[in-house]
């Protein structure tokens, strides 16, 4: 998963430094569908796929660190046939 280089935090209440992302940023995770035989067996038919997974992540501001949290996701992508050949060019 890419994300950006954390930021050393200095808390004060607790005397520690601890790595913290203070900006906006955008995780981003590549999804390959396998194209094994087997693969292509369990998705025939299907229009899409369900991905699920969890971000898990806490929260803090200058006084308090907030219980970490684990939020549910789901993404629902589309598929498309699976091209297995180039098709030919032909001479004019």
């Amino acid at each position: 998963m890419a994300c950006p280089a954390a930021e050393i935090y200095f808390y004060k209440p607790l005397k520690e430094r601890v790595p913290v992302f203070q900006k906006t940023f955008r995780l981003v995770q590549d999804l390959v569908l396998e194209g094994t035989p087997q693969a292509q067996s369990a998705l025939r038919g299907k229009d899409n796929v369900t991905v699920k997974g969890t971000l898990e992540y806490q929260a803090c501001n200058d006084r308090e660190c907030f219980n970490p949290v684990s939020v549910p996701l789901s993404w629902t992508v589309n598929l498309r046939a699976l091209i297995t050949e180039r098709p030919s060019q032909q001479k004019q």
